[in-house]
């Protein structure tokens, strides 16, 4: 009988892990659809732009109205994601988010006017902006911490993947099919996620009396939305521009009340109080560098391939997604070799290796191969791979289960804000040292210099040869030569702001030196996870 009961006892457990082991997996597929869906829609949108803005006849003004309502519609639902899981359970809330973009896209494609899609977008937004938080916090709930980097891994591949072929997927689409497409597009990967979440997924524990945090709310949608606006419109606008100034002065002032709000509040909406923990706080400022950093680097390289080289979306797409490709393949190897070893020597080589290979980007040109390029960007893409998801793991694991929630809006808020503020800072300095250079060329390259007089008569001659009048070939190829001198300024400008990309990629160096291997199993058995105080 003893022997009995010790089988069934052995089975009962191996049932159990097989369980476990499937479910781990099953949360992750559940996670990628919502994951992937959103990143591919906030990068496809802006490729769309332009025939949206032709199509119904509006401005260039009210049409980016349909990328601010979303980013808005983010701003203001994304904090709240950590609330909504706590009291009524991650299933219901997944479920009725992913319904919520899935309508919200279905409407946008059938949007009368600007203003019907601005509004179908803040519905868009209202569910896209809680499922990525929604996404990280399903597998932090259903996986263990010794086995997170793993799947972590594998979820992290549609946040590189997305951005570089919605595109390339939106260049085609636009171009050859019809640009309501890349909206409607969502309702059968949204269906797919509906089905998926509501058979696959388990229910949560909800937390009971829970009181909303009014407060903390009300300024993070001001803080946070005054913020992306001010950033997202500044370099465009000029950041002296005074509606640029109230934003920034707003939404600072904002989120200074704000942290005394949440840091004093019981149950705040955001748990800012995780920031106190030693390794979620170093993976905070790694991930603060590192994203503004790439996030540069991922705005500029399209627009030098679109704006100087000539390519169109799709094609600037196509030579950028060896990157991608390479983060995929590395990606899953940094999270079976994060369960082992820890996320300091994973994030400390790809820092290494997104900085050089952004170094290398600084010395591209108008000549620049493809071969090489794609070389130099598929290096690029293996650091993104080590380095993006060792480090919000090692955070993540740092987090007490009842608090993973919280901490994952506060992830995804922070790596929005990121990205915006990496953009624009950068965007600003390409158009100061755009004008720097101009500037410079301008003094050196006049018509008193025997070299420049020989490169115009040259042009000219041939202009007369193919019918021009003399006043007419010299007139042209003095706007040759303008527009030569605005070239080469351009080109010199894209360099320096990869250098400096490159440069600002290595600050991160000192406080990935400081990441410990928390929560992480190594051969010698599982590592303590920290937790708050």
């Amino acid at each position: 009988m003893a022997a009995v009961a010790t089988i069934t006892g052995t089975a009962g457990r191996l049932r159990r892990r097989a369980l476990a082991l499937d479910y781990k997996w099953q949360s992750l597929m559940v996670a990628i659809v919502g994951s992937f869906m959103v990143m591919l829609d906030t990068t496809i949108v802006n490729i769309a732009l332009p025939r949206i803005t032709a199509v119904f006849g509006v401005s260039v003004d009210q049409s980016e109205l349909v990328l601010t309502g979303y980013m808005l519609a983010l701003a203001v639902v994304m904090p709240a994601a950590g609330y909504l899981t706590d009291t009524f359970g991650t299933k219901r809330v997944y479920l009725l988010v992913m319904a919520l973009f899935t309508l919200g896209s279905a409407l946008c494609g059938m949007a009368w006017d600007i203003n019907s899609l601005v509004l179908f977008r803040v519905i868009q937004g209202l569910g896209g902006g809680m499922l990525m938080p929604l996404g990280m916090t399903i597998i932090y709930k259903a996986v263990p911490p010794q086995e997170r980097g793993t799947i972590m891994g594998v979820f992290g591949i549609p946040l590189l993947l997305a951005p570089v072929l919605g595109p390339t997927l939106g260049g085609y689409i636009v171009e050859y099919v019809d640009w309501r497409v890349i909206f409607t597009l969502n309702i059968p990967v949204g269906a797919l996620g509906l089905l998926l979440g509501a058979t696959l997924l388990r229910e949560t524990d909800r937390l009971r009396g829970l009181r909303f945090d009014t407060a903390g709310f009300i300024l993070s949608a001001i803080g946070f939305g005054s913020l992306l606006l001010g950033l997202a419109h500044g370099a465009s606008d000029g950041w002296g521009a005074p509606h640029i100034v109230a934003y920034l002065f707003v939404g600072t002032a904002a989120l200074v009340v704000w942290v005394i709000v949440e840091l004093d509040a019981p149950t705040p909406l955001l748990e800012l109080r995780v920031l106190r923990n030693t390794i979620y706080g170093l993976a905070t400022i790694i991930t603060f560098i590192t994203t503004v950093a790439m996030f540069s680097s991922m705005f500029l390289l399209p627009l030098f391939l679109q704006n100087l080289r000539g390519l169109g979306a799709m094609e600037s797409g196509l030579l950028t997604f060896p990157q991608a490709l390479a983060s995929g393949v590395v990606m899953p190897i940094s999270g079976r070799l994060f369960d082992r070893i820890g996320p300091r020597p994973l994030v400390l080589a790809g820092i290494v290796i997104v900085a050089y290979s952004t170094w290398q980007l600084s010395f591209i040109n108008l000549a620049t191969g493809d071969a090489e390029l794609r070389w130099i960007l598929i290096m690029r893409g293996a650091g993104m791979g080590f380095m993006m998801m060792p480090a919000m793991t090692a955070a993540m694991n740092t987090v007490p289960q009842h608090l993973v929630a919280r901490a994952s809006s506060l992830t995804n808020v922070l790596r929005q804000l990121f990205g915006s503020f990496g953009t624009a800072i950068v965007a600003t300095i390409l158009q100061m040292r755009q004008d720097f250079h101009q500037s410079m060329l301008a003094q050196t390259v006049t018509l008193d210099s025997p070299a420049v007089r020989s490169a115009v008569a040259a042009v000219q001659q041939t202009l007369i040869q193919h019918g021009a009048s003399p006043a007419e070939a010299k007139a042209g190829a003095v706007l040759a030569l303008g527009q030569q001198v605005a070239m080469g300024g351009a080109v010199r400008a894209f360099d320096d702001a990869f250098l400096l990309s490159a440069v600002v990629m290595l600050f991160a160096l000192v406080p990935a030196l400081f990441l410990t291997s928390t929560g992480v199993r190594g051969p010698g058995g599982p590592g303590q996870m920290q937790h708050m105080e």
